[in-house]
């Protein structure tokens, strides 16, 4: 039996256990059920193409948008493309039901295009110009608005896209925060940054609405290791020995596996759903499906991480290791000219933000599977670069998480617990926002 059979199998099983779930929801709303007509088995490639338009669009706005906020940015893309879809063809609860009414024949390509569009328009207008060029372009591929199905499409994605706008706004993207990592006096355990020039990450972000958890500090983890326990040390001692720049512990295949996730996330998240989507033979509805799980998933993961960052403000390993004279545990030792194998990020250290985004990523690309063992490819990057310029195959979820607590040791970017609470914080989220969003329909 194909894996898309197994796929389609574990639906009928998923929709029959989540049926008081899904009607439960769908009573709550206020919109009209819709009985559209299936349109199973279309080519994922609308959905792959304006996926990578909304990459390069976040990748190339100003100012730049770091990785959380990136994927931020990507959800409110991939929700109303997930909504139009669903709207249109039913297979799923759709992110946020809407009133409309769907018209025979329209084309679900365009509904796509024009709900990338306007959405990416509307938070990104200085990419405007690009999108709009790129769109106008892939509605005459269609045929052009006079094309059957397609203005029946560009208005459904056009509804869809203006339902998610209106429901996130006042939702704290940008927001006001207070100063946070001011430099001053080293303080044990306290988080401060490396230069005057340098400020805090997107703080806004531990604030922010989260798109299905009730709020970001739902699961917000336990405080860290007290600095005079042997758990810290022994993270501490690590850490200094394999994750510095000059480290003679650390073997060549460890740094490679630094620099492997150093790969900007947006690129690297998105490009990990695509080959889902063409590895295992998706068609545009289960690909949208995945892209809006895979998406807000790990945005909600980002702003529970960052509660948790700008509530502990836990120091970086170049303060800790370079001050460890101050933290009263004889079992470490300081030394003043440490540094990390690359430059520090500047938000606080636990939990690691590459924990928790990579295990909620990867938990809702299980999820779209149905199976633990996925055989993908996973695209990273080499020799202290951000993009992606090589690849490894990974056959499970599990092998991905541990690779990825190794990978933030190595780079001298956090201790290990830090990337272990982070990822249990990314699978608690998981599996809260799966279970609350992105049913099968029943």
């Amino acid at each position: 039996m194909s894996r898309a059979q197994l796929r389609r199998r574990a639906w009928i099983a998923v929709a029959a256990a989540a049926a008081a779930t899904v009607a439960a929801l769908l009573a709550s709303s206020s919109a009209p059920a819709v009985q559209a007509s299936p349109v199973p088995g279309i080519p994922p490639d609308a959905v792959l193409t304006w996926n990578t338009n909304a990459v390069n669009a976040v990748r190339a706005s100003s100012p730049a948008k770091f990785q959380v906020e990136g994927i931020i940015y990507m959800s409110y893309v991939q929700a109303a493309v997930y909504d139009a879809v669903t709207k249109l063809e039913g297979r799923y609860v759709p992110y946020h039901d809407f009133a409309y009414t769907v018209v025979p024949g329209t084309s679900a390509q365009a509904a796509i295009a024009a709900a990338a569009q306007t959405t990416l328009v509307n938070y990104l207008p200085d990419q405007a110009g690009t999108v709009t060029n790129e769109y106008n372009a892939y509605i005459t591929s269609l045929g052009g608005l006079g094309a059957p199905g397609v203005s029946d499409g560009v208005a459904l994605g056009q509804a869809a896209a203006n339902d998610i706008i209106t429901l996130r706004t006042g939702d704290g993207r940008n927001a006001a925060t207070p100063v946070y990592g001011t430099i001053g006096p080293i303080l044990p355990g306290q988080w401060q940054l490396q230069t005057p020039a340098q400020t805090a990450q997107t703080p806004w972000v531990a604030t922010m609405r989260p798109f299905v958890l009730q709020q970001a500090s739902q699961f917000r983890v336990g405080p860290p290791p007290a600095l005079t326990s042997q758990q810290y040390a022994k993270d501490l001692n690590e850490t200094e020995a394999y994750g510095s720049s000059n480290s003679t512990a650390r073997t060549q295949a460890e740094t490679d596996t630094a620099y492997f996730w150093n790969a900007n996330a947006v690129n690297q998240y998105n490009g990990i759903m695509q080959n889902a989507v063409t590895e295992n033979g998706m068609d545009l509805v289960d690909a949208a499906h995945l892209f809006a799980m895979g998406e807000l998933t790990t945005a909600d993961a980002g702003m529970a991480c960052f509660d948790s960052k700008y509530s502990y403000l836990f120091w970086r390993p170049i303060t800790a290791i370079r001050h460890a004279d101050l933290d009263s545990n004889a079992a470490t030792t300081a030394d003043p000219n440490w540094s990390p194998l690359l430059a520090t990020p500047t938000h606080p250290e636990y939990p690691s933000a590459h924990g928790c985004l990579t295990s909620a990523l990867t938990d809702s690309v299980a999820a779209a599977l149905n199976t633990q063992h996925l055989n993908i490819t996973v695209p990273g990057a080499t020799n202290a670069g951000t993009t992606l310029t090589t690849n490894r195959v990974f056959n499970n979820v599990q092998n991905i998480q541990n690779e990825v607590i190794d990978a933030r040791v190595w780079i001298g970017f956090h201790f290990r617990n830090s990337v272990v609470q982070g990822e249990n914080l990314g699978n608690d989220v998981a599996r809260y926002d799966l279970n609350q969003a992105f049913q099968p329909a029943p």
